[in-house]
């Protein structure tokens, strides 16, 4: 399988983030080493418009980056989508074939582990699926509120449905911007990864923190921290 890993130099959020340092290194450089560590991945690939972030990745032994993303698909309006097929058909002008399905892994979700992307990929593979999307627990969706010009709450499922506690509501998933699996004639015809025979690997909150923000940026680091330290006493342990 190829992993694909987009970054864009532009973030508004939290400029910089891709390459900002997390725990000791540039962020992307945790998904890329993940990816690197997969036993079902064949190549790691980045695209991006950015020199920094080249000139990172490029660090990294074993990644790829064989070409530079266009400015067109660097915008905030661009389809991420977009960007991917715009890699994958450029190893086929450059190799003479495109790889039939690609792994796309967010540089900005370093929580996510090697047996989470070589899981996903096994679920993809044994299901026959046009795509894979990893997924933590979400909310009950009858918990959802907007709020009206005066600020009022108001439910956005109003199905007359009484609001009940968590426990008493069927499991309900929301995508986390980890792992997405998917078949590149699937997604080029449809021109979405979401639709038909879309299946979900599940993942834990710990592992599931999207950055967007200044803090999701320190609680994941705090999380990744937690977790090192954990693998160091775990490894002390049975060295006594």
């Amino acid at each position: 399988m190829i992993v694909i890993v987009p970054a864009r130099g532009g973030s508004k959020g939290l400029p910089g983030k891709n390459i900002r340092p997390f725990a000791g290194e540039p962020l992307i450089v945790h998904t890329l080493r993940a990816a690197l560590a997969a036993r079902r991945v064949e190549r790691v690939l980045v695209t991006t418009d950015d020199d920094a972030i080249l000139r990172v990745c490029r660090a990294v032994e074993g990644v790829e980056a064989p070409v530079r993303r266009p400015p067109h698909l660097a915008v905030d309006s661009a389809d991420a989508l977009d960007a991917y097929l715009h890699l994958v058909d450029s190893l086929e002008i450059m190799e003479g074939a495109a790889p039939k399905e690609v792994c796309v892994l967010l540089p900005t979700a370093p929580l996510r582990t090697p047996d989470d992307i070589d899981d996903a990929i096994a679920l993809f593979e044994r299901r026959g699926a046009n795509a894979v999307i990893s997924v933590s627990a979400a909310k009950p969706e009858s918990w959802l509120h907007r709020l009206d010009a005066a600020g009022r709450m108001v439910r956005v499922l109003n199905d007359g449905s009484e609001l009940r506690n968590r426990q008493e509501h069927e499991p309900v998933f929301l995508p986390n911007g980890s792992i997405y699996v998917f078949n590149v004639d699937y997604a080029r015809r449809t021109g979405s990864i979401y639709g038909s025979d879309v299946f979900a690997h599940v993942m834990p909150p710990e592992r599931s923190i999207d950055i967007d923000t200044e803090a999701d940026f320190v609680a994941a680091e705090a999380l990744y921290n937690m977790r090192y330290q954990d693998d160091n006493v775990r490894r002390l342990h049975h060295a006594v």
